[in-house]
């Protein structure tokens, strides 16, 4: 999990915490709210449009940060970038859904590719599998950029919105024991940095909220 100094308004921690605490994204999904929903939902788009102004205002900056520093150095040409991440994003989640790491070996980091490794490893021995269908990538943007001048050092941040089926199935019996059976949305935050042979993921941040985004303020 990341961690950083934060400075957010007392109206944003509120709106942030209800939103936060109550609310989730499977959760808006379902019928029956109730009171309870009618009462939060003002909060609910409070939170939301301010977020999706944070995030649009990072960027706008990264682009037009990535324009200045791709013409000296082409590994952070916009393009380049988008197509690194989309190939990335998908052979992460079929190595999670075939438990093959070696799927997404080149675009893992080797700190996530052992983590991964340990941890799909181990889900069979529960006799248990992810089941992972009708996989998507909605939206993309680049919320960080840290170029340095010992190349080694780069990395950038991209904020995701994906959505899919994802749930834990017994092997036996093909019942499901958590998660859905219908496609959820979700936001993460994804970390790359720099390889020899091309950006790697290296850290993947699912609780996502706008003390994130603020905190990313120091754009080099």
């Amino acid at each position: 999990m990341i961690k950083k100094q934060r400075m957010v308004s007392t109206a944003c921690i509120l709106v942030a915490g209800m939103a936060l605490l109550f609310i989730t994204d499977e959760a808006t999904a379902r019928a029956g709210g109730g009171i309870l929903g009618l009462v939060l939902w003002p909060f609910i788009l409070i939170y939301s449009g301010i977020f999706t102004y944070i995030a649009a205002k990072k960027n706008k900056q990264v682009k037009a940060l990535l324009r200045k520093i791709s013409g000296r150095d082409p590994m952070w040409d916009m393009d380049q970038i988008k197509t690194r991440f989309e190939e990335a994003y998908f052979k992460v989640q079929m190595a999670w859904r075939d438990r093959d790491q070696n799927i997404a070996r080149e675009f893992l980091s080797n700190r996530l590719y052992a983590k991964h490794k340990m941890q799909t490893h181990d889900i069979p021995k529960r006799g248990i599998r992810n089941g992972m269908e009708s996989i998507n990538l909605e939206e993309v943007a680049v919320v960080e950029v840290l170029d340095y001048r010992d190349n080694s050092k780069d990395a950038f941040w991209t904020l995701i919105k994906g959505s899919m089926i994802d749930n834990t199935i017994v092997e036996k019996t093909g019942d499901v024991i958590d998660g859905e059976k219908k496609k959820l949305s979700f936001k993460e935050l994804w970390r790359f940095k720099r390889a020899s042979h091309g950006w790697v993921l290296d850290e993947i941040d699912q609780d996502v909220s706008i003390s994130d985004l603020r905190g990313f303020n120091h754009l080099q």
